[in-house]
């Protein structure tokens, strides 16, 4: 494979950006030796500046779920280009893209618009605090709701550094988190409803929201264990806590309706972003009309000279709009079902112990004789990234994307993936077994 221009851009761009990148989990030692740089992507392929064509299962961390270039979601984005990017004001998009979201997501009632998820997490715990009074917010070890302060903290931590399950160490992912911003946080195990109730018994009236991620995806893609997400709810309506789902990456890839519709169980409120508008850049904060009605002037505070512009909210009903026919998701499922029993079938008859979980679009590869985890402590250490990594280089070649090098990081399907892709990725998958063996 050859990636010489990738290379060089790298070295022209660590001149300039720190490490090269513009997000630390692009560039080295993300990857190594060097990223590659794409140029271009369409249907279910992206194309590097090399030339090389890959089949994605990146798909931009998942907010790609229709495929590149989608020729509905570019049309509606060339159609509101030449009405205006940017106007600062109300608009009607707004109203219909809400309206959508309110159809496909009944327990959002009123919503609204951000630019990213980090700001729609951001915004959920402020209207949680600001709604019940008070300060503290549960979150879960191994659990990633953004990169601001408030929930950088116990993301795939080292396990023997997290301490007690009834009293974990709060552990700050970056310098550059006050220590105050820490004692407003309460970090707990993930799947153990017991320590959940405990911590709420003793701290109930200080606690303004539990977050959560539906299913643990973005350490280990952990399902909740029967009952979880039912017993969350239920502790929550008895200690006036609000729920949150943070759904950025699972909110209209798991299912039409998201969490709420695939578990039955709806949060109070819930934050969307990647897959709803196709990777345009926009997000949503929503949920239960009593909660968002808070928001307002002379109340909770939401702006951002971003939020809701017309270009990605074109992008968000164009993209709703094809989630919402009939029958996609379940043409979905049946292609990622088949990918993931297809990568099992390949570890086996390589000789390789390899643990999958997920579902249908979107699955973790983990190199492991283990066979099911339950949080992060139990994931955490026994997994073999550095074979992952070599093995993920060798999909490379063979004109696979594979997600990136982290063997964390979760595999991504399009609808614009066919049968041939999947074929093509089973069989360069046991080629990149063999080559590691």
């Amino acid at each position: 494979m050859n990636i010489s221009k990738s290379k060089e851009l790298y070295e022209k761009a660590v001149e300039l950006i720190p490490e090269g990148v513009s997000s630390n989990l692009r560039g080295y030692p993300a990857y190594s030796p060097h990223p590659i740089f794409i140029d271009r992507g369409e249907g279910s392929k992206v194309y590097d500046v090399d030339g090389n064509e890959y089949i994605d299962y990146l798909c931009a961390f998942g907010a790609v779920i229709l495929g590149h270039c989608h020729p509905k979601v570019t049309e509606a984005v060339k159609q509101q280009l030449e009405k205006g990017t940017m106007f600062g004001t109300a608009h009607e998009l707004e109203i219909k893209v809400a309206e959508k979201i309110k159809k496909m997501v009944p327990s959002v009632e009123m919503v609204r618009f951000a630019c990213s998820g980090t700001e729609a997490t951001m915004t959920a715990l402020r209207i949680a605090r600001g709604y019940t009074g008070k300060d503290k917010i549960i979150k879960f070890e191994g659990h990633y709701h953004g990169h601001h302060d408030y929930v950088l903290i116990s993301y795939q931590p080292v396990a023997s550094d997290c301490g007690s399950r009834i009293s974990p160490n709060k552990i700050p992912m970056s310098p550059g988190i006050p220590e105050a911003i820490l004692q407003t946080m309460i970090v707990l195990p993930w799947n153990d409803l017991e320590v959940v109730e405990k911590v709420v018994k003793r701290k109930g009236d200080e606690i303004a929201g539990i977050i959560t991620e539906p299913i643990m995806g973005n350490g280990g893609m952990i399902f909740p264990e029967e009952g979880y997400l039912k017993g969350l709810r239920e502790i929550c309506d008895e200690n006036d806590i609000v729920l949150i789902f943070d759904e950025v990456w699972s909110g209209f890839r798991i299912a039409r309706g998201g969490a709420a519709e695939y578990f039955g169980v709806e949060p109070d409120l819930h934050t969307f972003a990647k897959a709803m508008a196709n990777g345009y850049p926009i997000a949503a904060v929503g949920g239960k009309r009593e909660i968002m009605e808070s928001v307002g002037l002379g109340k909770i505070f939401h702006g951002g000279t971003y939020t809701a512009n017309p270009l990605c909210l074109a992008a968000a009903y164009a993209t709703l709009n094809e989630l919402d026919r009939d029958g996609v998701y379940e043409e979905f499922y049946r292609l990622g079902n088949k990918l993931i029993e297809g990568l099992r079938e390949a570890a086996e008859r390589t000789g390789h112990n390899v643990y999958i979980p997920g579902f249908a679009g979107f699955y973790n590869l983990f190199f492991t004789d283990k066979k099911e985890f339950k949080d992060w402590r139990d994931i955490e250490g026994s997994v073999d990234r550095a074979k992952y990594e070599k093995w993920v280089w060798e999909m490379y070649k063979r004109g696979i994307y594979h997600s990136t090098p982290d063997t964390f990081e979760r595999v991504n399907l399009t609808m614009a993936h066919t049968e041939e892709d999947i074929e093509k990725t089973i069989q360069a998958a046991e080629e990149a077994f063999k080559a590691i063996k």
